[in-house]
């Protein structure tokens, strides 16, 4: 592939190179969104169709979206009722035609050459779903990439695949952060009777659908990390990444032995990060979450020593299950202290 689509005649850009279909959910975020669809217009790859999903925000993000349409013939905008953000994405996987999918939040942006350089790494590994990661956007203007393994270029069977999104610092969960093949998704759509962590399921499907994927650790898309992000979290938490996340080990335990450890090590990863939003949400006491807790703590028993046996943690992780498990209480009081030292992080 050339590295510079725009280059090239007219015909090569619109008739030989497959489409790429965007879907971009808007609510709320007039403040970011110009920077967000302009990251996507300027893509060096050319033969996009750009779905802009006004999900009834009340600003002025649908007259903003219908700019760019209005400038834009390869930009789509479908205006509907406030449904929620999987409500948005679905709308627009219902209208995409393209021959692969990808997903923008409509607060973050992404490098110019995003698009083309997951499509390249998927065909050149003949692989179903390409993997990139992201740079965190913080209010300040800085930019950390301090969060993921630098310098990996991955190409997985599905086995694999399942290791190495269990493990802090490579590919996740996110539907921003992968290409997809259409034909993948036959069926396979976000959860609308949930208000977070949508993504979860509609992911660790798609991993159990995809043959090979290819992840390139190059960060091409600019997750922005707002100061509400934290206080917007706790609002609302939830455990239903959780359950999902241990629908995803009973996937792997039956399908994908191998990576059972590192599954059952995402899981438990997963279950701390809800409990650390409900400490800091300080509803540790609530009957839902005491019984969450001792869930937790029990799982923390039955997978401790396959999990501590067969993934490298690092010892200050492998302190904090052990902490948790022996101590709540004290857990508590140490996350609490350590947010105030690293306001920044969400878990």
């Amino acid at each position: 592939m050339s590295a510079n689509p725009s280059a090239m005649p007219e015909k090569t850009r619109t008739e030989d190179l497959p489409l790429i279909s965007v879907i971009v959910p808007v609510y709320k975020v007039e403040r970011y969104l110009d920077r967000c669809i302009q990251s996507i217009v300027d893509q060096t790859y050319r033969n996009l169709e750009i779905i802009l999903v006004d999900d009834g925000s009340p600003d002025r993000c649908p007259q903003i979206c219908d700019s760019f349409a209005q400038k834009d013939d390869r930009v789509f905008v479908i205006h509907k009722h406030n449904g929620g953000l999987s409500s948005a994405r679905n709308a627009g996987l219902e209208k995409a035609h393209g021959a692969f999918i990808g997903f923008v939040d409509s607060d973050d942006y992404i490098a110019s050459d995003m698009y083309e350089s997951m499509l390249t790494n998927l065909q050149k590994e003949d692989a179903d779903i390409a993997f990139t990661s992201s740079a965190h956007v913080y209010e300040d203007g800085s930019i950390s990439t301090k969060h993921f393994v630098q310098g990996q270029y991955l190409v997985l069977n599905t086995e694999e695949a399942f290791k190495y999104i269990n493990l802090p610092g490579f590919f996740g969960i996110a539907a921003w952060d992968k290409l997809v093949k259409k034909e993948l998704l036959n069926g396979i759509f976000f959860p609308e009777n949930v208000i977070r962590d949508e993504d979860y399921g509609f992911s660790y499907k798609l991993l159990d659908r995809a043959r090979k994927i290819v992840y390139d650790s190059t960060p091409k898309y600019y997750y922005r990390q707002s100061q509400g992000t934290l206080s917007n979290a706790v609002s609302s938490v939830s455990s239903f990444a959780a359950d999902q996340a241990l629908e995803m080990v009973n996937l792997v335990r039956r399908k994908y032995p191998n990576a059972l450890p590192f599954a059952l090590h995402g899981c438990l990863l997963v279950m701390m990060g809800i409990w650390d939003q409900v400490i800091a949400a300080n509803n540790t006491e609530l009957p839902n979450w005491k019984l969450f807790r001792k869930q937790m703590i029990t799982y923390i028993v039955n997978n401790q020593n396959i999990i501590f046996s067969s993934v490298q943690i690092g010892k200050i992780r492998k302190i904090q299950i052990l902490l948790l498990k022996k101590s709540p209480a004290v857990y508590k009081t140490v996350f609490k202290f350590y947010k105030k030292l690293h306001p920044r992080r969400i878990g």
